[in-house]
């Protein structure tokens, strides 16, 4: 990234806020760029990317809504006392 790109989105993150910025390569120093943390993709991580594609949709299915949680009883304690009695 040019450090131009990187100023851009800094000043549109504002203060206050932060960003993690993950590129192959960027000019300047990381300094320069209070709201934004920039780090480069590892050249091993870059090899197994897809490069060139405009749509990363993921087919993400509607998951069934989890089971209510088990009615609360009163439990025994160790001295077989019951609870609240």
């Amino acid at each position: 990234m040019h450090a131009s790109q990187l100023a851009q989105l800094n000043d549109e993150v504002g203060e206050g806020r932060s960003l993690l910025v993950l590129c192959p390569a960027f000019r300047g120093k990381p300094e320069n760029w209070p709201n934004l943390t920039v780090k480069k993709i590892p050249k091993h991580v870059m090899t197994r990317c897809e490069w060139g594609h405009d749509d990363y949709s993921l087919n993400v299915a509607n998951l069934p809504k989890a089971p209510p949680p088990p009615p609360k009883t009163i439990q025994d304690t160790l001295f077989d006392e019951e609870i609240g009695r």
